[in-house]
This record gives structure tokens, sequence and C-alpha cells, in this order.
């Protein structure tokens, strides 16, 4: 059993730096979004999104809350067993980056300015499994492990890395499912991820 109480105040040291960074200046006046509610310190599995969304995250504070994006991926969460309560959600980039009121991929140089914040979160939770759901997800972890992995070659698939397993998957956003991976295949790229799962002593 892994030891709650030292992880809970390691976090709310990375909470706390987190929300006083102001190293992106399109990002600045936008709150970072890495608190409790991003889920579960013991989480056997992490998943790494793009960004906090304006109607989602960004605006409620809570990973993949909010919006539609939100609703398939709560979907996509039941549909193998599991609630938000036994995962952590979390993202390349920590702000919401917007461009004319509207949402917009992070650039390069904000996925790297984030990517130590990603770096403290997956070695304080030690999760098995880091599910990346998008190419900007997937983006994050190459810049972490060093790794040059695309998602439309990759989706789906069990890549081994050091400390866990790093699997690919594509972004519940309505464009995406509506355009580039249907709910439903979703839902069957989602259910391998309880085959990969193994018992920790």
């Amino acid at each position: 059993m892994k030891k709650t109480a030292p992880k809970t105040s390691a976090f709310k040291k990375l909470e706390k730096k987190a929300a006083g960074c102001r190293v992106c200046p399109a990002l600045a006046d936008q709150p970072a979004v890495l608190s409790s509610a991003n889920g579960n310190l013991n989480a056997e599995i992490v998943f790494v999104a793009e960004a906090p969304g304006r109607l989602g995250a960004g605006r409620t504070g809570i990973p993949f809350h909010g919006d539609k994006s939100g609703e398939n991926f709560e979907t996509l969460l039941a549909h193998i067993g599991l609630s938000r309560d036994e995962v952590f959600i979390t993202n390349a980039a920590l702000c919401n980056p917007l461009e004319n009121g509207s949402n917009r991929r992070p650039k390069a140089s904000e996925i790297k300015n984030c990517s130590q914040f990603l770096k403290e979160t997956l070695e304080l939770i030690r999760p098995q499994i880091v599910v990346t759901l998008g190419s900007v997800g997937l983006q994050a972890l190459n810049l972490l492990l060093g790794t040059k992995y695309q998602l439309n070659k990759e989706v789906a698939k069990k890549l081994k890395s050091p400390e866990f397993i790093l699997f690919p998957l594509y972004h519940p956003s309505p464009r995406v499912t509506n355009w580039m991976r249907p709910l439903a295949q979703q839902k069957k790229d989602f259910k391998k991820i309880n085959s990969y799962k193994k018992v920790r002593t």
C-alpha cells in the first residue's frame, strides 16, 4: 500500500508551484488546472490530455468536466468499469490556451514549459499505465521520454518505458469522435487498458 500523507504534502507543493507559474506569456492570466480535483494520487492509471478546455476544465477546474469532451470521457471510463476516484487526469499544458476567445492547440514552447510539472506528477504518483489522449498528450510524453511516437501509428498499442506502460489513444473531443475516431472504436481502444494492469504488491 502506498503511503498517502507524504504524497499529499508533496502534491500540495507542486500545486502551489503550478498556481504561481507565469512562464508562458499567453497563459499567464489563466489558472493552472492542478489540484485534488485531478484525481487519485495512488492511481494505477494516469491520463494525459491536451489542455483545459474553455467550457470544460478551464471553467470548472476539473479535467474533462463541463463539456462534451468530458461527457465522452466519462462514458469511456464507465465502459471499462473505472471512476474518476480511481484515476488521475492531467494535461500537457496546465492552463487553457485561448485565441480570439476559442480554444487553441498549445504551442511546443508551452508544452515544454509545463513538462516539469508533468514529470514531477508522474514521479509522485508512479502509475502502472500512462494513457495519452490525443497527439498533444503524446507529444508531452515524447518530450519526457526522448521518444518520437506518432499517434496514428501507435494508437492503442502497449509501449514500454522504464517506469510505466505508455498507451496512446485519441482524444474524446466531438471533433475527433465525429471525424477521426468514432466513440464506438474508442470504447474498444479503452477496453485494452485493463488488460495491461497488474496486481501491485
